[in-house]
């Protein structure tokens, strides 16, 4: 899916493209608005403030709420794939079907705690079979194939983001390829910078959207090194990557933390390191299990064992 940057949609000729109506429709909404014109985020800002209610809104309706003409929405809903504004409630009631509306945003400051626990855990499994369901594996299977034959591998994130990348330096470190970490931006640049063919970077970025985060990968390609980024789709990250694992939540994640986000991203880690151990030689499985009988004593138990703790 692409916007033509600086063309007003009142303006663009209607544009249809081919984009799987399996893939949630609510999902698309959510990562592509900050690529959109003004007209067309005023519309998707009708869609996501409310799915339920866009469901039922007339075509006329669905234009007067957004303040854009009728052929302009018409437009609209052509360029996310859907054959017309029919097509496109269809799309949204599918979506809010399988729950994908369960979003952080809906939580209001008079809910309920056990109300808050059901929304928050609503979300979370939402956000976790959303991702499984869209994973493409040929991706998946050139990045474990990039991740096991690398001869460095090098970890970035910034913020929140940075606790994936910490989580996958604890995992892939165990390979036995030297794995790299900084948590400070200019020593992440820094370090890219020595990187060489050969090598992989892992991206982590919630929005796909920072500026010096972006230089710093950009740096990776400019290496020749190959860069892995779990970000969302269609974003100006994953544009520059080698391969991009997409990951395209319904959570604002300007205005929440991005905690369903971050457990996706933390998932996909496990998918990464649990693909590349299974693939890995009898060297490399030796290496793991080394490391995990490094320390052993610190353990009040044989974790070799069937052992249990007992009070």
């Amino acid at each position: 899916l692409r916007y033509t940057v600086g063309v007003s949609a009142d303006d663009a000729s209607p544009q249809p493209q081919q984009v799987s109506k399996d893939f949630n429709l609510l999902s698309r909404l959510e990562s592509q608005k900050y690529d959109m014109s003004r007209s067309e985020q005023r519309l998707a800002k009708v869609v996501l403030s409310a799915p339920e209610a866009a469901v039922h809104l007339t075509l006329a309706a669905f234009a007067e709420a957004a303040k854009v003409s009728q052929p302009t929405a018409i437009r609209f809903c052509r360029r996310l794939g859907r054959s017309g504004y029919a097509d496109f409630r269809l799309g949204i009631a599918q979506a809010t079907a399988r729950g994908a509306h369960h979003v952080h945003r809906e939580i209001n400051s008079d809910d309920s705690l056990p109300t808050l626990v059901s929304k928050i855990f609503a979300s979370t499994i939402d956000t976790l079979q959303m991702v499984s369901q869209h994973l493409d594996f040929e991706v998946i299977e050139r990045v474990v194939a990039l991740v096991a034959n690398a001869n460095r591998i090098e970890l970035l994130g910034t913020g929140l983001s940075s606790v994936a990348a910490v989580d996958a330096h604890q995992k892939f470190m165990r390979l036995g390829v030297p794995t790299n970490l900084h948590s400070d931006g200019h020593l992440q640049r820094m370090s890219c910078q020595t990187l060489k063919p050969g090598d992989v970077a892992i991206a982590f970025s919630y929005t796909g959207r920072l500026r010096d985060f972006q230089r710093t990968c950009e740096v990776v390609r400019e290496r020749g090194a190959a860069l892995i980024v779990v970000t969302r789709s269609d974003t100006p990250l994953a544009k520059i990557a080698t391969e991009t694992i997409a990951i395209d939540t319904l959570e604002n994640t300007f205005v929440y933390a991005p905690m369903t986000t971050l457990i996706a991203h933390l998932t996909i880690v496990d998918v990464l390191a649990t693909a590349v151990v299974l693939n890995a030689g009898s060297d490399r499985v030796a290496t793991i299990l080394r490391l995990k009988r490094a320390l052993q004593d610190e353990w009040l138990i044989d974790p070799d064992s069937e052992a249990t703790v007992t009070q």
